[in-house]
């Protein structure tokens, strides 16, 4: 279980960027955070990350303070897909993807069962195939589907996804989601319905997709939180935006009937 109690954190007095945050995640929930550009929805990952103090704030995961916990304690329960990266080295692609696993033994020497369970990730993310490749020469889109493949490799409970689905085309991106899903509902390795998702959109439509909670953040504040078909609604988006109910009127159309937004 995740909690986050009173969080705050600004990177200039004069200029907040979260304002006293609190919301509980339960084992096996999907998280998806709304809102616009700049309201805080990346730097609050951060702070769930513990990349960042909390000026006040604190963060529990099963219940210990994340400053009180190790780095390699922390690697062991949150793993985290960025927005964008890129290696310092020309690394091969199942080399980036080992990198889920240097927590996993002494001297961070890889076993047998760190290479098997690396490629099962990218065979997940349909990219066994480039695992020799240079990851240098790979696409945006591919780049984002190894580092998701990475934290797969992982093995945490909690995945903490800043907006995934950056560059991936169209079936890319379904299928990324799909996946998601599929992961909630199998839940880790030793019980069912374990895994928590907490990942960023721009999109309310993926948002619908995957189902669970929607958390709307609109100037570093918690505007609603509640399950998708009833926070991601036309009013919501609108409120959540600033922008005229007509211009959701083809997204309620095409996504709304079949995911169940509703005005």
């Amino acid at each position: 279980m995740i909690e986050v109690s009173q969080l705050s954190f600004a990177y200039s007095t004069k200029h907040p960027v979260l304002r006293n945050l609190s919301f509980t995640v339960q084992p096996g929930e999907i998280i998806n955070i709304l809102g616009p550009n700049g309201c805080g929805k990346s730097t609050l990952l951060k702070a769930i990350l513990g990349f960042l103090p909390l000026l006040p704030g604190q963060v529990h995961i099963n219940g210990h303070d994340i400053v009180t916990l190790r780095p390699q304690r922390l690697a062991r329960l949150l793993s985290y897909v960025p927005q964008m990266h890129s290696a310092p080295f020309n690394y091969e692609v199942l080399d980036v993807v080992l990198m889920g696993r240097c927590f996993s033994g002494p001297w961070y020497a890889y076993t047998e069962e760190d290479h098997a369970i690396a490629c099962d990730a990218l065979r997940r993310v349909r990219l066994l195939d480039l695992a020799k490749k240079p990851y240098h020469h790979l696409s945006g889109g591919q780049r984002q589907l190894v580092l998701i493949a990475r934290a797969l490799a992982q093995g945490a409970d909690y995945f903490i996804m800043d907006e995934p689905v950056t560059g991936l085309d169209y079936s890319n991106q379904f299928y990324l989601l799909e996946t998601i899903r599929e992961l909630s509902a199998q839940g880790g390795a030793q019980q069912a319905g374990r895994l928590i998702f907490i990942l960023t959109t721009h999109h309310p439509e993926h948002a619908l997709f995957l189902g669970g909670r929607a958390l709307l953040i609109q100037k570093g504040q918690l505007l609603a939180d509640g399950p998708v078909d009833t926070v991601v609604t036309a009013k919501g988006i609108c409120d959540l935006y600033g922008i005229k109910p007509q211009f959701l009127d083809k997204i309620i159309n095409s996504y709304g009937k079949q995911y169940g937004m509703a005005c």
